[in-house]
């Protein structure tokens, strides 16, 4: 009875806190842990020039300025930011800032910079959850044909302008979506980071190994298009311990992939000679990695990481790609509080950059409170004992499970080239069984 007195009890204060707004939540966690004054709330006219750079990328008119200086009611502040939120200049200033985020101001190759920004403006403007955005990016193929394209061509940029070169959308995909800049796991575990490994980097590679650019005729403008076939090993060149992945998301594991019969792989297959016809897999990698990432830890923390640090100046993890154990969190239970309460509005930017305004954190006026004071050194100093013993205790109890796990992982690399080296037998061992197999039936047919 105790029991499940106990359970009810935990159900009600999580439900409780659902319930409550994410910005009374986060105004809560941060106060909570202040230590010494606050900064009070922000002037009018500091608040509203503030609304305007986040949200439209400029400042208010001077008639806007003064109107809401003028206005004397209590939710002024809730109104004007629900304003700017849906104006056609939010959608606007979000798609130049993910531009510049995601292309990172590249030359154009196959699809033109205005077309591009102009699906990011649509895609703001009808306010697309992220992962919604993020599968259109994965599984365009540049296709223009209305009757043909399943989603927004434009929206194929992201990865025909870098080519489709396998490494480098990886290496962009994990940093852009993900928070994990991988490069240096490409030739090995990395050497700095304790908790990026090869098999990470070749997991995101997996999705991406049988894509390509499809352009026989060099006329024509060029399509994305994949292979049904293709699996993916990797080597270190430091230990020469090698293994072999199917497509596997950062902190999960390797995904299951349906059995296609031989002769099947296909929806469209190729012709020798229709050599501008595309060929289309029955089963596309592209397309699972954009079903999976939204239930995806890394990529919900990425975009809830770059959001805050979006509209308070700087992300709770910077740099915003080194999401990793050795780079901790300012505020670790922030992170994970905005990201749960991203994940709890189904990934709505706008939504979610909605709550962040309205905190009192973000309210707070730039000027430093009055009457501040040293804090006790000695209060300071008993912290810091407290917080570094729990550390270390936290530290062992990671540093066990992180053995237990690098032998798991190690283990399966050796079943892995197990298979291998059993897949390598098969074609052998099968001809001989046709062989015996044709045997067999003469004999019966004596017989």
């Amino acid at each position: 009875m105790n029991l499940i007195h106990s359970i009810l009890c935990v159900l009600l204060v999580v439900a409780g806190n659902a319930a409550e707004p994410l910005h009374v939540r986060i105004d809560r966690l941060i106060d909570g842990g202040q230590v010494g004054a606050l900064a009070g709330q922000s002037s009018d006219a500091e608040f509203v020039r503030r609304v305007y750079l986040d949200f439209t990328g400029r400042i208010p008119s001077s008639t806007a300025a003064r109107e809401f200086i003028d206005n004397k009611a209590a939710d002024k502040r809730t109104k004007i930011i629900d304003q700017l939120l849906g104006s056609h200049e939010y959608a606007r200033h979000m798609a130049v800032s993910f531009d510049v985020m995601l292309m990172e101001r590249r030359a154009d190759k196959h699809v033109k910079t205005p077309e591009w920004r102009q699906y990011l403006i649509d895609s703001f403007r009808a306010n697309k959850p992220w992962n919604k955005i993020v599968g259109e990016i994965f599984t365009s193929e540049g296709d223009k044909n209305a009757s043909t394209a399943k989603v927004p061509y434009a929206a194929a940029k992201f990865i025909m302008d870098r080519d489709m070169e396998v490494n480098l959308v990886t290496r962009d995909i994990s940093r852009k979506f993900f928070g994990m800049d991988l490069q240096c796991a490409q030739c090995h575990d990395h050497p700095n980071i304790d908790d990026f490994y090869q098999r990470d980097y070749y997991g995101i590679y997996a999705f991406l190994s049988r894509s390509y650019i499809f352009q026989p005729d060099k006329k024509k403008p060029a399509l994305l298009a994949e292979k049904p076939t293709g699996e993916v090993g990797f080597k270190s060149v430091f230990t020469d311990v090698s293994g072999r992945t199917r497509p596997r998301l950062p902190l999960g594991v390797e995904i299951t992939e349906p059995a296609i019969k031989s002769g099947e792989e296909y929806l469209v297959k190729p012709d020798k000679k229709k050599k501008n016809l595309r060929p289309i897999p029955r089963y596309s990698r592209r397309a699972r990695l954009a079903e999976l990432v939204a239930d995806n830890r890394m990529f919900q923390r990425n975009i809830a990481n770059r959001l805050w640090g979006y509209v308070m100046g700087r992300a709770v993890v910077e740099p915003r790609d080194g999401l990793h154990t050795d780079n901790p969190a300012a505020h670790p239970a922030l992170l994970e509080l905005l990201t749960n309460g991203l994940v709890e509005m189904k990934l709505d930017m706008r939504a979610f950059l909605r709550e962040v305004a309205l905190t009192k954190a973000y309210q707070r006026s730039f000027r430093l409170p009055g009457g501040l004071a040293a804090p006790d050194e000695a209060v300071l100093h008993d912290e810091f004992e407290r917080q570094s013993t729990a550390a270390d205790a936290v530290q062992k109890e990671f540093d066990a499970a992180k053995e237990v796990l690098d032998k798991s992982r190690g283990d399966r690399l050796a079943a892995n080239a197990q298979i291998d080296k059993a897949d390598k037998v098969v074609p052998t061992a099968k001809k001989a069984l046709d062989a015996t197999g044709k045997l067999l039936s003469a004999a019966q047919k004596d017989l």
